[in-house]
């Protein structure tokens, strides 16, 4: 199954309540924080992430509202494709941890 599809067929099960359940879960206060005055790409990189994934649900559901255009939804839809991809990637990055603690300097695999 491609992700496009399983956004589909995750649009379905995503109801006002779970998406609102989801938003009210999220440390809004983290999301919506001026960023630091010195930002490295990790932090921007994990900024990304931290609010990507709490706006991914509603993404999701605004992608499979019949009345907006179709290419409104397909645009969206390649949007939350590709942000999925990218997220992943860093998620897989957290592997290359050394055994000290710190982080490897090697960059995740950005989808081309």
């Amino acid at each position: 199954m491609s992700t496009g599809q399983q956004i589909h067929n995750e649009a379905g099960s995503h109801s006002f309540e779970t998406i609102n359940a989801h938003v009210n879960a999220v440390d809004i206060a983290g999301v919506t924080a001026p960023p630091a005055a010195q930002q490295t790409p990790a932090n921007r990189a994990q900024r990304l992430v931290t609010n990507y994934a709490a706006a991914r649900p509603i993404l999701v559901a605004v992608a499979a509202i019949p009345f907006i255009p179709a290419n409104w939804r397909a645009v969206i839809t390649a949007l939350v494709v590709m942000l999925d991809e990218v997220t992943n990637s860093f998620k897989a990055g957290k592997d290359l941890a050394i055994g000290d603690g710190t982080i490897s300097t090697m960059e995740p695999k950005l989808p081309a």
